[in-house]
């Protein structure tokens, strides 16, 4: 009698039977799971870029657009730890510069400064808190990466240095590229 055994959203081992023998093959991801991720990625990058280019949503509103994007990726893909910390992140720190920035406030002042850094801290104990829920694996990199991106990227984007400073279409190209790589065929080892 077989037993099965919980596995990370990222590997998954499958038994073949032949024969009366078995003999296993490994993957080392859950293809379906990160198909769903790469469809949610691809999608939420396209979606970003009609809102934003459009003008339906002016462009401060990206960081949280993509944080949301990631969270989205995250429950499609059924993950327990992939995207939940960055999504959780850039989520919060979206949505604080995205309130901030819409009542015509400026984003170089210390008090930005100020509620970037705690909505960054708040993405970091919302993701500390989904870690200790039981079968979630968030890393202390899925957390700190995201922190060390906004913070270039925010810089790059109040130096204007091209081609970063207000183009949409390079962070959607990023998200676009990760989802595609997202939908590779499985790997088997």
């Amino acid at each position: 009698m077989s037993r099965s055994h919980p596995v990370r959203d990222d590997s998954v081992a499958a038994t073949h039977r032949t024969g009366g023998t078995s003999t296993a093959s490994t993957t080392t991801d859950d293809t379906g799971a990160r198909r769903a991720r790469g469809v949610a990625l691809i999608v939420g990058a396209l979606v970003i870029v009609g809102l934003v280019e459009s003008g339906v949503l002016p462009f401060y509103w990206f960081p949280a657009l993509t944080g949301l994007t990631y969270l989205a990726a995250a429950a499609a893909g059924r993950s327990r730890g992939t995207l939940w910390g960055p999504g959780l992140v850039i989520t919060t720190v979206g949505l604080a510069a995205a309130l901030w920035l819409r009542d015509g406030r400026m984003p170089d002042s210390f008090q930005f400064l100020a509620l970037a850094v705690m909505a960054l801290g708040l993405g970091g104990v919302l993701a500390g808190l989904l870690a200790q829920v039981k079968g979630f694996s968030i890393g202390a990199m899925s957390v700190a990466m995201p922190v060390l991106l906004f913070g270039a990227f925010a810089l790059l984007e109040q130096q204007e240095v091209p081609p970063f400073a207000g183009q949409t279409w390079v962070y959607a190209a990023l998200l676009i590229a990760w989802g595609a790589y997202e939908l590779r065929p499985a790997r088997r080892d």
